[in-house]
């Protein structure tokens, strides 16, 4: 019995699942404590093999185990826009502007049918 392989097994089954229903799971499956099976799932959350995510709009906060890591769209955004220089942004515009004018001078080049 590898309680390890089983969550990874189970997540990889059933997707996201609350913490508590997962350990749930694990308890009546495996016959091993509650105590134990969160002390695997905590070392797999520090080794990076899974995730916890925190579903804040519930009340009270319910908690979320996942195999992959999620970043909401908004702090996606707020870390792109803090980690992107001055020059990194000048070059990409520059690409940019190449890759339109090759895409209008390949447009003028072909035959019309």
């Amino acid at each position: 019995m590898d309680l390890e392989k089983e969550t990874i097994s189970y997540l990889g089954e059933y997707g996201n699942t609350r913490e508590e229903d997962l350990v749930d799971y694990l308890v009546h499956n495996f016959h091993c404590s509650s105590g134990k099976t969160k002390k695997v799932l905590h070392r797999m959350v520090i080794n990076g093999r899974i995730c916890r995510l925190v579903h804040d709009k519930l009340g009270p906060p319910r908690v979320y185990i996942t195999l992959e890591v999620q970043i909401r769209p908004g702090a996606l955004n707020d870390t792109v826009d803090t980690r992107a220089s001055f020059a990194s942004r000048s070059e990409v515009q520059e690409i940019l502007k190449e890759a339109a004018m090759i895409a209008e001078k390949r447009m003028q080049d072909a035959p019309t049918a």
